[in-house]
């Protein structure tokens, strides 16, 4: 259903070697780049603990992954960074610019609209670093336009990211978190205001592209997982300041817990769009994701795409009827995501990204070994479908008992 490219089989280490996700998915113009690692033809970590080592091999694979597609880091207009820092907070920031520093090197002016947010782990043990991307080539590559609006946020150092990008009929907004011109924490430890502030910057990036909020297909909340407040509670707050935002039906919404950069900062929001007239809703009668409101969609089907949110394995919010078992629950989430795109008359087959979600709990594992688990279920529901795939350990998902938790990208390709 859609142009498979990954490396030749003498180059780096690919997730392909050992599971069934592509590299790299090429849709079109689109070119979706899976979470890139810094890894060797064995599957050994390289430069295990080295964040500046790991961050340059992933950006060089990258490099490779693109040129195999016939395509430039200059061509990426979205990238998501996941990377793992067990240090104290105030060490972060540190950690972050060593990070950014090599980033630099390799960044585009104008870069991609960005996130960047500290997760648990990754699927091997000495990972600190994992990016994926999207990005644009031919007529859309040609018309994409760069979107900054006026007394946006800024970063702690000087950096040519960019707070969004529209691409013909798409939207793309970055990682938006409530922090002044000087990267400096607005309304701290404030879940309300700061989730305010935050959907305030994403509308002014969409209504600066020509679009407005209802264009808004998918939104990823990272929220800062502990405090005081227990998880439900505290995303309960989140979910209730994004309802505002949105006329009903609102978005699908993929959420999970990490930890963030700045002091005082609780969330971190991006969002993806597409402006069609025709879009339609697609969700599940008598079932309900643990993230979401009755407000909230479990996918939307626009332009020939189709965007789900957060699948996992609460089916029913009012009774936790949850498996304990990785296995049980990976089933249950692919078998949602296949039945929301057959909703939208889309198939298994058409899904160009995969976003996998864990959370190591006491029956759940390993995440090495719950990971591998995962692929395998994957590879018997979804025999013949090799999607781009990332895959983060986080601190937290909507729901005690949770272990796992996945969202996807599906495109017609017909």
């Amino acid at each position: 259903m859609y142009k498979r490219v990954h490396l030749p089989s003498d180059s780096d280490w690919q997730w392909s070697r050992i599971t069934p996700f592509a590299s790299t998915v090429q849709v079109d113009d689109l070119i979706f780049v899976s979470g890139q690692n810094s890894i060797d033809d064995s599957g050994n970590v390289l430069d295990p603990e080295n964040i500046s080592a790991q961050t340059r091999n992933v950006f060089e694979r990258m490099k490779n992954v693109l040129a195999s597609a016939g395509a430039k880091l200059t061509d990426l207009v979205r990238l998501n960074t996941y990377y793992v820092f067990d240090g104290e907070d105030k060490d972060a920031t540190m950690f972050w610019e060593n990070m950014t520093r090599v980033r630099l090197e390799y960044f585009p002016d104008p870069g991609p609209a960005a996130t960047a947010v500290r997760v648990k782990g990754m699927p091997y043990p000495g990972q600190l670093i994992q990016i994926e991307g999207i990005a644009v080539v031919g007529k859309s590559r040609e018309s994409r336009v760069r979107v900054m609006p006026k007394g946006h946020w800024d970063w702690s150092i000087p950096v040519p990211l960019s707070q969004g990008w529209k691409v013909g009929n798409r939207i793309f907004v970055g990682g938006q978190i409530s922090a002044d011109c000087d990267a400096k924490s607005v309304a701290p430890f404030d879940i309300r205001a700061q989730t305010q502030n935050v959907y305030n910057f994403i509308q002014k990036v969409v209504l600066d592209a020509g679009a407005n909020m209802e264009d808004l297909a998918h939104v990823k909340i990272c929220y800062k997982a502990g405090g005081e407040k227990a998880k439900e509670e505290y995303l309960s707050e989140i979910l209730s300041v994004t309802e505002e935002f949105f006329r009903s039906p609102g978005p699908a919404v993929t959420a999970f817990g990490v930890d963030l950069l700045y002091p005082g900062l609780v969330l971190e929001i991006d969002a993806m769009g597409l402006v069609d007239p025709n879009r339609r809703r697609l969700t599940l009668e008598g079932e309900g994701s643990a993230c979401q409101s009755k407000m909230l969609s479990d996918g939307w089907h626009a332009a020939g795409e189709i965007y789900v949110s957060g699948q996992n394995a609460m089916p029913d919010k009012s009774s936790l009827k949850i498996s304990t078992g990785i296995e049980d629950q990976a089933k249950i989430v692919f078998q949602r995501i296949e039945r929301i795109l057959a909703s939208g008359n889309i198939g298994m087959g058409d899904i160009t990204k995969l976003n996998l979600f864990f959370l190591r709990g006491e029956q759940g594992g390993g995440f090495t070994e719950d990971f591998h688990k995962v692929a395998e279920v994957w590879g018997k529901i979804a025999p013949s479908t090799n999607p781009s795939m990332t895959a983060v350990q986080t601190h937290g998902l909507p729901a005690d008992g949770l272990l796992f938790q996945a969202d996807c990208i599906a495109i017609n390709s017909n």
